[in-house]
């Protein structure tokens, strides 16, 4: 597909690519291809960096979204005397 001599999204070896530039310009052109069920991926200076695939049934879809109230109740009730950039920095490093 080509919008004024520019290509859309170009296929290569069965997959379609586009860089980041062509998403900021022409999403909507690129959505359609995810629409008709093509995975999309996205390039950075020629090296994929993201994939954007369609959703396979939007009732399947069962997101687990994280409890913050609980977290939040967690993290603060103890800690009354500790200062908030301690309690960031501790959080942190029970990530890492």
């Amino acid at each position: 597909m080509t919008l004024k001599g520019i290509a859309m999204c170009v296929i290569m070896y069965n997959m379609r690519k586009a860089s980041i530039r062509q998403i900021q310009h022409h999403f909507s052109d690129v959505l359609r291809y995810i629409e008709d069920g093509e995975e999309v991926f996205i390039t950075k200076r020629n090296k994929v960096i993201a994939k954007i695939v369609p959703q396979s049934d939007p009732e399947s879809a069962d997101v687990q979204y994280p409890e913050f109230t609980e977290r939040a109740k967690k993290i603060f009730q103890n800690n009354k005397n500790i200062s908030l950039s301690e309690t960031i920095i501790d959080q942190r490093d029970e990530r890492f």
